[in-house]
């Protein structure tokens, strides 16, 4: 079932698939991200922001795009989702709460639904964890 923990033996089990995965593809896992970090004080503040504006959180894969410090890195990105789409921030002439901020954006497939309807700002996603190894 989704949405619940799960047992360690079987996320063990399922980093090792991975791993086995990625390097009979040629990859050498010693270069390769394999989990990314947050620290929990920082993650638990956004995360609470979050409650008032999303009713999920999706885990999308992504890379580093060159000119970054990180270019050619594999990561993960938090995005916010309400009722299936990106969250956004209360439409304009209504006040968001106060922390929440966003300059708005597009995440290509996980982020971006093609409604630029106007009826609020994209509410950023979450990243700049510390990537392993």
């Amino acid at each position: 079932m989704p949405n619940q923990p799960i047992p360690v033996t079987q996320a063990n089990a399922m980093i090792k698939t991975y791993t086995t995965y990625m390097q009979n593809l040629g990859v050498d896992m010693q270069k390769q991200t394999q989990s990314v970090s947050f620290k929990l004080p920082e993650l638990m503040a956004w995360l609470s922001k979050m409650t008032e504006l999303a009713d999920e959180i999706r885990i999308c894969m992504g890379d580093y795009p060159a000119g970054h410090p990180q270019a050619g890195r594999t990561t993960v990105i938090l995005w916010p989702y309400k009722n299936g789409k990106p969250a956004k921030y209360p439409a304009e002439g209504t006040r968001p709460k106060a922390g929440l901020t966003g300059d708005g954006g597009k995440g290509g497939d996980c982020g971006d639904d093609g409604d630029d309807d106007g009826d609020g700002r994209d509410v950023d996603p979450y990243n700049d964890g510390q990537l392993y190894p």
